[in-house]
């Protein structure tokens, strides 16, 4: 089936048949599909802007990235046949989500330092996750470069009792800590991610993992911002990852022999750093549906990789298209429309163009109903002065 879309140049010809009430210079006309556009999305989601992908979720892993033209969330679920082992989470605030008050799966849409990225506690998960190091135990370490000197330190630890605590003193901007441990194999590595929790004195230009054989055969990937998509973040813990599939190779890896894992911390400035847990983990696929903000198709193409008509630079191409059934071109023409006319004595034709933008507004909203989940918490209510409680969803 074709891709449901309108030309620009059709709705700029429609629009110019009202050209006694409407500005005459064609670009004031695409200036108002844009705040159109811009209004429609901030109230509703059609079905034309979903997106079905997948995203892989780890156990005890809790943030993830989002894609890039995610705009709203839809649902995401297990990919299990048998009804009863999907997880089925429930989408819930952030507070909630952190705080798991019912002990089950849930998402969320998490927000921090103006990026946004996705919250996953799939408590169904039963792939396989080793941790290769704790970051409690002084043995195997070797520094290098900008990195002088480690210790044992329990006060500051995102797992277990402790970290260890590695002193860095910037001169040649490239700090590494080395660990080697007791062998072991993984015929399977090539389909897990290797992650590292570290707390930044600073943020880094880049933090390169590497995990191998020894310290001539490994696995690495230089990364610039954590695993959830976040940028760096001083004074805070960071969980780095990278997929041991498509990992750059220096050397040969043997599979049966893994014994060698580090860090490599790029234009790091002086002072404490912190490791803790380095782990291996399989993953498990989930569906992951969510409407995009990308509705303007471009001239040729075959998707919507656009928000807007205009460019940054301002410039508009009359052979893009707008996503999306008539009704629902019909629904930002009229409104393009009424922005046009405000400034005009137009009572007569207002009222005109509102009644046939609803009229279209109306069907699209009977045929397609809006899949956005809503928002689900639970509370505590206490059932009796006995102090007995259970959970109430609201």
């Amino acid at each position: 089936m074709a891709l449901a879309s309108t030309l620009l140049s059709t709705l700029i010809a429609r629009m110019q048949r009202w050209r006694t009430i409407l500005p005459e210079e064609e670009q004031y006309l695409v200036y108002d599909l844009d705040e159109a556009i811009r209004g429609i999305a901030r109230k509703y989601n059609f079905p034309w802007l979903l997106k079905k992908s997948t995203i892989r979720v780890f156990k005890d892993v809790l943030e993830y990235p989002m894609a890039a033209d995610h705009n709203v969330l839809a649902i995401i679920e297990g990919q299990e046949d048998n009804y009863d082992s999907k997880p089925h989470p429930y989408y819930t605030s952030i507070k909630q989500f952190y705080d798991d008050p019912n002990n089950d799966s849930q998402i969320a849409e998490i927000w921090d330092s103006g990026s946004k990225y996705l919250g996953i506690r799939n408590k169904k998960i039963n792939t396989s996750s080793t941790r290769l190091d704790t970051g409690e135990v002084d043995s195997g370490y070797t520094l290098a470069g900008d990195a002088v000197s480690k210790t044992l330190d329990t006060v500051v630890f995102k797992n277990g009792n402790g970290s260890m605590r590695i002193l860095i003193t910037n001169s040649t901007n490239t700090a590494t800590i080395s660990r080697t441990f007791t062998a072991t194999g993984d015929s399977n590595y090539k389909r897990k991610y290797y992650f590292r929790w570290i707390y930044l004195a600073a943020v880094p230009t880049s933090i390169t993992l590497r995990f191998g054989t020894d310290s001539s055969n490994y696995l690495y990937t230089a990364c610039t911002t954590q695993f959830s998509g976040q940028p760096f973040k001083a004074g805070d813990w960071n969980l780095i990852g990278i997929d041991l599939d498509t990992a750059t190779v220096s050397g040969t890896i043997n599979s049966n022999s893994f014994t060698y894992e580090a860090i490599v911390l790029a234009g790091a400035a002086s002072g404490n750093y912190y490791l803790d847990d380095s782990s291996l983990k399989a993953w498990k696929l989930m569906d992951y549906w969510y409407y995009s903000d990308y509705i303007v198709v471009a001239s040729g193409g075959t998707a919507a990789t656009k928000k807007y008509f205009l460019s940054t630079a301002m410039s508009y191409d009359t052979s893009d298209s707008l996503l999306g059934q008539e009704e629902f071109a019909d629904v930002v023409m009229y409104e393009a429309m009424i922005t046009s006319i405000v400034d005009r004595e137009n009572s007569k034709i207002f009222p005109v163009l509102d009644r046939k933008r609803q009229e279209a507004l109306n069907s699209l909203q009977e045929a397609y109903p809006d899949m956005q989940p809503l928002i689900m918490e639970y509370r505590y209510r206490y059932a009796s002065q006995e102090g007995l409680y259970q959970n109430e969803v609201r």
